[in-house]
């Protein structure tokens, strides 16, 4: 593997903690319905790359690692957090 596809790899894996960062600013900022809508839509985006390279690496026949439990400890810990302070 190349020495740029690995980094996208730990970029792709690390996004999610971008999203919930993002989401986290927004339910702090926000008193109303809408930026709490935002911040659910934010929260929601950061699956998406976890869940893509979960399947690039089942195609690929490839352990994901430490990169996939990072991401999605930090997705389901947080969105239970979220849940219980603003769902």
């Amino acid at each position: 593997m190349s020495e740029r596809q690995e980094t996208i790899e730990r970029n792709l894996w690390a996004a999610p903690a971008l999203f919930v960062l993002v989401a986290w600013v927004l339910f702090k900022a926000g008193d109303g319905s809408s930026s709490s809508a935002a911040a659910w839509i934010v929260y929601a985006a950061g699956w998406v790359p976890a869940l893509i390279m979960l399947i690039r690496s089942a195609f690929r026949r490839k352990n994901p690692g430490v990169g996939a439990v990072f991401a999605f400890s930090i997705l389901l810990v947080m969105g239970a957090f979220f849940l219980g302070n603003h769902g």
